[in-house]
């Protein structure tokens, strides 16, 4: 891990301690997750598990058009759903051409969005929660630094929701 990781990570933490509710915690990290891969656009969706669906908590620099065109993501579907159904990153790199992407295609066009990675965040429980994504205007495939990276991201979303849910605090798509 290099030293501008180190203090990303740091800004973070910060961010959790100092937030004050779940929403502004994770909406820093979501940021700071997409600044540190390059990326001008995150999300993070969280899973609603009676309906096997992953749904916007909190996103940075994506237009409500591409939002609304990815709708509500059943597990298995697109780039974070697939993350969460296989555990594991996922990558799209070009949502143009990508099959298993189609269901959002008409999105990816009309917002520009072409590129997007998936990693889960699995909470202390080994339970996953929802997934955490960064966004690309061109074609883009992530590295393995990239991903290693968003992981830890999705680690300190997981400690968040684990903070602020201790107190308490709704949690709820919105």
């Amino acid at each position: 891990m290099g030293c501008s990781d180190i203090k990303f990570f740091e800004a973070g933490l910060d961010s959790i301690k100092n937030a004050g509710n779940i929403r502004m915690a994770v909406g820093s990290l979501v940021q700071l997750a997409a600044e540190s891969a390059n990326s001008k656009a995150a999300s993070f969706y969280l899973l609603d598990e009676a309906e096997q669906a992953l749904k916007p908590f909190m996103t940075f620099g994506l237009s409500q058009e591409y939002i609304d065109g990815c709708g509500v993501v059943p597990v298995g579907a697109q780039c974070c759903g697939r993350a969460v159904q296989h555990r594991k990153p996922w990558v799209v790199s070009d949502m143009l051409s990508d099959p298993l992407f189609a269901s959002a295609r008409q999105a990816s066009l009309e917002s520009g969005i072409r590129a997007a990675f998936s990693v889960p965040v699995i909470d202390e429980s080994d339970k996953c929660v929802g997934s955490l994504a960064c966004h690309y205007e061109a074609a883009y495939t992530p590295t393995k630094a990239d991903i290693e990276r968003n992981l830890q991201w999705a680690k300190l979303i997981a400690h968040a929701m684990s903070v602020y849910n201790s107190s308490s605090e709704a949690l709820t798509a919105s």
